[in-house]
């Protein structure tokens, strides 16, 4: 939420906040005491930037992160890794909203369609199975040409269960509001992309990344037919065999070509 909202207006803008700041601090301090917290912060941002680079501290921005090649297929139904790369296909929905608005995501009415977002979510999530639900990657901030975007990248089993979730109680209230609505907030634009992947058709791989895109995802399986819904991590090292390069990660010959 914090970086949603240091983006949501331009580096000028804070600027400005941040220069109307120090001005208060030197009418109502003594000027080395009005300097004193800038100073700090910036010194020692420099320092813990200067002695992660020369390696005398820890990096901690690489905690977290797969420091090796790295891949996500899409588990069998018990979530074992799959004996054939991108032997399933998928769908790849990408949602969102932008506001064409000075005040960005605080514009009339954005709330509301962060609501309904965060409602679908939630129904997705709850009922993963019935409506084919495999997950998604954090939600993103883009820069548009009139403001702000937010957009979400979501993962499902196949277009007929989309559509269902699409047609569904939850979806179908946040559909209604925006019919009703739109001529209201007309600073406020709803869009999506949807992309229908064969198997065989999709491969991924990351390298000294943080969890990102279909790497964040947690299957929804069941390791036997009466055993509770869970979920599972696919995250596997890349290494040999069908994971090596991008032709055998999309179920081609493996070890074809360089690896990649």
């Amino acid at each position: 939420m914090a970086d949603l909202l240091l983006a949501n207006f331009s580096i000028s803008t804070w600027l400005a906040a941040g220069g109307c700041a120090q001005s208060i601090l030197f009418l109502t301090l003594p000027r080395p005491v009005a300097l004193l917290p800038a100073v700090i912060l910036l010194l020692l941002r420099l320092a813990k930037g200067a002695l992660i680079t020369l390696g005398y501290i820890h990096n901690t921005y690489t905690d977290g992160a797969f420091l090796y090649k790295s891949t996500a297929p899409i588990p069998d139904e018990d979530g074992s890794i799959p004996a054939k790369a991108a032997d399933k296909g998928l769908v790849v929905f990408i949602v969102g909203a932008n506001t064409n608005h000075p005040m960005g995501l605080f514009a009339p009415g954005f709330a509301n369609v962060g609501d309904y977002f965060q409602n679908m979510w939630k129904d997705a999530e709850a009922d993963r199975e019935k409506w084919g639900y495999l997950g998604k990657a954090n939600t993103m901030q883009m820069a548009t040409a009139g403001g702000n975007a937010l957009v979400t990248i979501s993962y499902w089993k196949d277009i007929e269960h989309l559509h269902a979730f699409a047609h569904g109680p939850t979806h179908r209230l946040g559909w209604d509001w925006w019919a009703a609505q739109n001529k209201k907030y007309p600073h406020i634009g709803i869009m999506h992309e949807t992309y229908a992947v064969p198997k065989g058709a999709w491969e991924n791989i990351y390298q000294n990344c943080h969890p990102i895109g279909m790497a964040q995802i947690k299957y929804p399986i069941r390791e036997s037919k009466d055993a509770p819904l869970k979920l599972v991590s696919t995250i596997t090292q890349a290494k040999g065999g069908k994971w090596r390069t991008m032709t055998s990660r999309m179920g081609g010959k493996e070890d074809e070509g360089e690896e990649c």
